[in-house]
């Protein structure tokens, strides 16, 4: 993901707002043959010892619009809803 995918693999996106940060244009300039993905949309992400960082839910909706309106052919929803961590049990903090 975000540059450090193998040969035969798609490209996609990982973070919380994958049109804003110029990743699309980049991805059309690089890879023009494959589709546009936004994987993970991250409503909330902890680096190691730093504060939660909580999304609300229109910035996430907004990103989701942005996302399609530019042009992106999938989003996963799976980490909007906190993925496979529920109660965020493997949090950094």
């Amino acid at each position: 993901c975000n540059g450090l995918s193998a040969n035969s693999t798609i490209e996609t996106c990982n973070g919380c707002n994958c049109f804003d940060n110029g990743w699309m244009d980049q991805h059309r300039h690089d890879h023009p043959n494959q589709p546009i993905m936004f994987t993970e949309n991250w409503g909330w992400f902890q680096p190691w010892g730093q504060a939660l960082g909580i999304r609300t839910p229109k910035d996430l909706g907004y990103s989701v619009a942005e996302w399609f309106a530019g042009g992106g052919a999938y989003h996963s929803y799976y980490m909007w809803h906190g993925g496979n961590h529920y109660g965020r049990t493997a949090a950094a903090g």
